[in-house]
């Protein structure tokens, strides 16, 4: 049994040994807790009157003393949902704040798995109904390396499914041995207009350009996303994304 999350919930070390020693001995009064915690009295007190007040123990009083007995962490499952609910309000109040509207001249860097879903969560997010995005894939050897490569495409599904009700008119660039990938992962690949350059163009880095944002990817174990919001780059992208457009070829399949 892994306790080790009840950290997150403010539970120290004492706290999780004197909660594991009444999931193992049952109902129990303080005696038998403190010589199977291995802990000294006064931790064990201070440490059962915090799990009660995070309701993971409870106690009953027989002849004025007390049994206490481990509960599950229903509480906290509640206590977690309430904190999901206020976090989303909190988030929903911060981005209509207009204070959080910067000067359209951004540069930012996300790393990581978290960091790389959130910036294009919020890359999406911020498109309004009926936008357009460009994208410029990467080398099949960099796109299907790897099993984190792997969990960073199945997480594109949920973007799709974001994508899908906006309407937004999407183009991509993709080395063409990914045109076939692309329509066998993607929740409705007939959202994207998909071409192909010469193989060899593209590197390890994947670019997607939306009317206001450019984020440059570079995936792997550790995948770092660079988002700029600079008009005059944003223009300069989208030119080049026009001339290599016109240089593709159609990502149909084509009888022989």
């Amino acid at each position: 049994m892994d306790t080790s999350i009840l950290k997150n919930f403010g539970l120290n070390k004492n706290d999780i040994y004197v909660y594991e020693t009444l999931l193992k001995i049952g109902r129990s009064k303080t005696g038998p807790i403190i010589r199977n915690s291995l802990l000294v009295s006064s931790r064990v007190y201070e440490s059962l009157r915090f799990l009660v007040s995070k309701g993971l123990v409870s106690y009953l009083v027989r002849n004025n003393i007390k049994y206490y007995q481990a509960e599950s962490p229903d509480t906290l499952i509640d206590e977690t949902n309430r904190n999901i609910g206020v976090l989303k309000t909190l988030s929903k109040e911060i981005s209509d704040s207009p204070i959080t509207i910067p000067s359209r001249n951004d540069v930012n860097i996300y790393e990581g798995k978290h960091g790389f879903k959130m910036a294009f969560n919020q890359h999406v997010g911020r498109m309004k109904n009926g936008d357009s995005i460009c994208i410029i894939g990467f080398s099949t050897r960099a796109y299907t390396k790897g099993a984190e490569s792997k969990e960073l495409r199945s997480f594109f599904v949920g973007i799709d499914k974001l994508i899908i009700p906006k309407k937004i008119k999407s183009r991509v660039l993709l080395d063409k041995g990914l045109i076939d990938t692309l329509k066998k992962e993607r929740e409705d690949p007939s959202i994207y207009i998909a071409r192909y350059l010469p193989s060899g163009y593209f590197g390890p880095c994947a670019i997607n350009i939306s009317e206001n944002e450019v984020l440059l990817s570079i995936w792997g174990e550790s995948p770092v996303v660079f988002s700029v919001k600079n008009p005059v780059m944003v223009k300069s992208f989208q030119t080049n994304f026009e001339f290599l457009w016109s240089l593709s070829k159609d990502g149909k399949n084509k009888k022989k």
